[in-house]
């Protein structure tokens, strides 16, 4: 009996793993995804690419991009998307094959953790039907395909569902162990994507306050807080820094919430709102919308049979109380009847497009859909002809869209094997996107890329690493010496072993004075005591983490003989 139950439930993980991997073929045969950031993503995964060839695996500058001149980026965006693609190319030695295995490990994952949610309230079987409708909702789809410039982001949304998982549970089951692992999603939620940070975090108090039942009383709460500070504190390496120095950044000046980055023009339909937008990317994005909703009106299966069963009771209906509002919710912040929120709370702002929210109606209808299914039948709708061919339509309106308009290679632009490297792996030194740059950037930098200029005073360079660089200025009237790297609060120099003031051209090029004597020059990118004092939180904390992982695993092991079949019995029981 229990070698059955452990049968199904491989069958059950690999016809997920079979959907997911077919639902990338596309890529897979035809090629990369084209759209405007690709060359970016590339940057950023070349960056971490070398740093780990160089023995540096958590850079704090990036010295090769903008012909030596540096970046910032790095600091910026966060790294786990990156750091991922990297390893893949080190592992399978290109970035064209690393790019689909990640595309397809990322689309795995999320339709994992739609199973992982589901499972709060379905058995295994229809756990499975969740996660791989999840992954063929024309809007997931889209991100991947022609929506590519979201990378991160699609990568983001794997990881909401399983907080989303973790955060039912601890409201269903009261155990310290989901406020761990809560802590631990959230955490690497944070070191994916921000923007989608910020809107996960939103639907996930949401969410909390709509499983709240007043016999909880304040324990689940406490959990999730405890998981909030636990995601915090371990990821806390990156976010510090970018907080504390979000101001010197031109992506967070007023120049990036304006045009095509303003909110207000971000709005469903898209098409109404993006007028000057010529391709068919809106229209696309309209449909893609529409289609999803059908995912969260079929729920009016379940309204119908409850008007005519009262009294029936069971625990698949709190997925009509608890995930139907919050995906109603993410589709509600993407209308212009959202606009007053946008206003309010300002920081939303940042996040300039409201389609970033879609991803949670997604979710939601994946699991919504699969319960009403069940009260579709007991309802007698699949008697009726009406709802009969209003089904049919419907469920071919989405294959047949995902076929024509998103999977179709003339949908998503692929990049073939062959000029992927040409087109989006850019030399490290290329120029990479303004709005990555410090807020004293110029490009007139790049008309003089010697790393060195000191008018009439020769010099020489001792040692020149990515953030440690020695270099000696010989006798001469000129009294400053420019060093062809962006300006940063952040560098430290000192000229004779004496710290002086780090200066910048009109450029943004630094500017060091170095006398009229022969001067050896130190320069070295120094963190400050806060970025340090929380790159040691976070090792602890993954420290801690790892120590209570261990801990339980020693004590489940010594506790039972056959842990699988127990894990089974357990999962089975619904």
């Amino acid at each position: 009996m229990k070698s059955n139950k452990l049968s199904y439930q491989y069958f059950y993980f690999a016809i997920i793993i079979l959907v997911g991997i077919v639902s990338v073929l596309p890529i897979v045969y035809y090629g990369i995804p084209d759209t405007i950031d690709t060359p970016q993503h590339y940057k950023f995964a070349n960056i971490y690419y070398h740093s780990i060839q160089e023995g540096d695996f958590f850079p704090s500058w990036s010295d090769k991009e903008n012909f030596g001149y540096g970046g910032i980026g790095i600091r910026f965006y966060p790294p786990l998307v990156y750091y991922f693609l990297a390893v893949l190319k080190i592992v399978v030695g290109n970035w064209y094959d690393a790019s689909w295995i990640s595309f397809m490990f990322w689309m795995i994952l999320g339709s994992f953790g739609i199973y992982f949610w589901s499972r709060c309230w379905l058995s295994p079987k229809l756990s499975t039907v969740a996660a791989c409708v999840y992954i063929l909702i024309p809007i997931h789809l889209n991100h991947l395909y022609t929506s590519f410039n979201i990378y991160a982001e699609f990568a983001a949304a794997s990881l909401l569902a399983f907080c989303l998982g973790y955060l039912t549970r601890i409201f269903q089951r009261d155990k310290w162990t989901d406020a761990l692992g809560l802590g631990i999603c959230y955490a690497l939620l944070i070191l994916t994507h921000l923007p989608f940070t910020i809107i996960s975090s939103i639907c996930m108090a949401v969410y909390a306050l709509l499983l709240f039942s007043k016999k909880d009383g304040i324990k689940p709460f406490l959990k999730c807080f405890v998981g909030a500070i636990i995601g915090f504190a371990a990821s806390s390496f990156y976010w510090v820094a970018m907080i504390s120095e979000m101001q010197w950044l031109k992506h967070a000046s007023e120049d990036y919430s304006k045009g095509v980055f303003d909110y207000q023009t971000g709005f469903f339909p898209f098409a109404y709102y993006r007028v000057s937008d010529t391709s068919h990317g809106s229209w696309i994005f309209d449909v893609s919308t529409i289609l999803t909703l059908l995912f969260l009106i079929s729920s009016a299966a379940y309204f119908i049979y409850r008007s005519k069963n009262k009294l029936e009771s069971d625990s698949e209906n709190s997925v009509f109380r608890t995930v139907l509002p919050l995906g109603l919710f993410a589709f509600f912040m993407v209308t212009p009847l959202s606009s007053w929120i946008w206003k309010i709370i300002t920081p939303l702002q940042k996040i300039q497009f409201p389609v970033r929210w879609l991803p949670v109606t997604a979710m939601c209808g994946a699991v919504v859909v699969v319960v009403s299914a069940q009260y579709f039948f007991k309802a007698g709708l699949h008697k009726n002809r009406l709802w009969i061919y209003a089904s049919g339509i419907s469920i071919a309106a989405v294959v047949l869209f995902n076929a024509l308009y998103i999977l179709h290679p003339t949908a998503f632009v692929p990049i073939s094997g062959e000029r992927f490297n040409n087109y989006a792996i850019t030399s490290p030194d290329s120029e990479s996107y303004h709005f990555w740059w410090t807020i004293w950037s110029k490009n007139e930098a790049f008309q003089n890329t010697d790393k060195l200029s000191a008018g009439d005073r020769s010099s020489k360079i001792i040692t020149w690493e990515a953030e440690n660089r020695v270099f000696e200025v010989f006798d001469g009237s000129t009294e400053n010496v420019r060093v062809a790297t962006f300006y940063y609060p952040h560098w430290q120099a000192t000229v004779n072993d004496q710290p002086v003031e780090i200066g910048k051209d009109e450029n943004g090029a630094m500017i060091i004075p170095v006398g009229y004597g022969k001067s050896t020059v130190r320069l070295h990118f120094q963190e400050p005591f806060s970025v340090r004092t929380a790159s040691i939180l976070s090792i602890l904390t993954w420290l801690g983490l790892l120590s209570l992982i261990l801990l339980a695993a020693r004590k489940k092991f010594f506790s039972t003989e056959n842990l699988s079949a127990k894990f089974l019995e357990k999962e089975f029981s619904t």
